[in-house]
């Protein structure tokens, strides 16, 4: 046989099988090795809800008010004759500020003096006739008559003279003289301002959505602009008449006597009207509303993320005031609330 013939047919038989082989031949079993899919956490942190004290309050406006200032007017016209103490003087009650001219009325009384010797004399000598039977009683009735006139005249006349002189009412500070030496002092014009700071309080109105919050001895705190620090006080008295025009009730509160106000200033009272030893809060942030309007939050409950339900009461300082729904030990999502689902597993950011 000849090889050299049959050779290139074998060699072309083979090519033919290789190829068959590598076109669409079964291929060997092979081992995968693709890692499956990787579940991601969303992760979130938590807080533990513990019992803790919660007090709430509200502001009303007032002004600083004192029953102590008298604006002082003058008994009569007349001209300033002279200014006894200087503005920011302590005067007691009663103590000379100032006095107004009485040349005239000084002549006035000069005059009734005059009438009232004569009228002295007539009486004398018609009471020594009457005590002898002699003349009528109508002469003797009449001359005392117009002797006791002349006296009460001159007696008006004094207290008027000595009306002339303006004096404290009460102890404490001339504010303000309105008048100079010279100037006519006339009412209703006042003369002189007499304070005393030892009484200051604070008039304010409130809601009467809080007549049922307010009361009689209530502790209340006080920020008056100007000064660093709230003041502590109570409150002294509650209305018993609530306005209809803005349906507000007056409160007066006190000040204490170290306060160093000022009458008419504006305060800011602050009124605490619910203060438990013990509650359960949460930041406003963290109380969700879904659709239905109910108040929400998200709790942990071993690695589930689960909508909770709560009652909202009382919010002060930014935290809210959890009714129900909560419990100590609750642990209540506050980072990340935003970005879980009710279920949706979840993991804790390590604090």
């Amino acid at each position: 046989m000849n090889l050299t013939l049959f050779l290139p047919r074998v060699m072309v038989a083979l090519a033919i099988v290789a190829g068959m082989t590598q076109c669409g031949g079964p291929a060997a079993p092979t081992e995968d090795t693709t890692p499956g899919p990787t579940i991601r956490l969303t992760r979130v942190g938590v807080r533990t809800m513990e019992w803790a004290p919660f007090a709430h309050s509200f502001a009303v406006q007032g002004n600083v008010e004192t029953d102590r200032v008298a604006n002082i007017l003058a008994a009569f016209p007349g001209v300033v004759d002279a200014v006894i103490v200087e503005e920011g003087t302590q005067v007691a009650k009663g103590e000379a500020i100032l006095r107004i001219n009485t040349d005239v009325l000084q002549k006035q009384r000069a005059e009734l003096m005059t009438q009232l010797a004569l009228a002295q004399t007539l009486f004398e000598r018609q009471e020594r006739l009457w005590n002898k039977d002699i003349g009528s009683e109508v002469e003797y009735l009449q001359a005392r008559a117009g002797l006791e006139a002349l006296e009460r005249s001159v007696a008006t006349l004094d207290e008027q003279v000595d009306k002339a002189t303006i004096r404290a009412p009460f102890s404490g500070v001339v504010d303000r003289i309105f008048v100079n030496v010279g100037e006519m002092a006339s009412p209703p014009m006042p003369v002189v301002r007499v304070v005393d700071l030892s009484d200051l309080y604070i008039r304010a109105s409130v809601s009467d959505h809080y007549a049922g919050s307010v009361e009689k001895g209530q502790p209340v705190s006080i920020e008056v602009r100007g000064f660093e620090g709230d003041v502590q006080s109570k409150i002294r008295r509650v209305g018993q008449y609530i306005t209809a025009a803005n349906r507000t009730i007056d409160l007066t509160v006190d000040l204490p006597d170290d306060a160093k106000m000022l009458p008419n200033m504006v305060a800011t009272v602050h009124i605490t009207d619910l203060a438990l030893d013990s509650a359960l809060a949460l930041p406003t942030s963290l109380v969700q509303q879904d659709a239905q309007g109910q108040d929400f939050v998200y709790v942990v409950r071993g690695d589930l993320a689960k909508k909770q339900t709560v009652r909202a009461g009382a919010m002060a300082d930014g935290m809210l005031l959890i009714q129900s729904g909560l419990a100590p030990g609750d642990r209540v999502i506050d980072r990340g609330a935003a970005r879980v689902v009710d279920g949706e597993r979840v993991a804790l950011i390590e604090p």
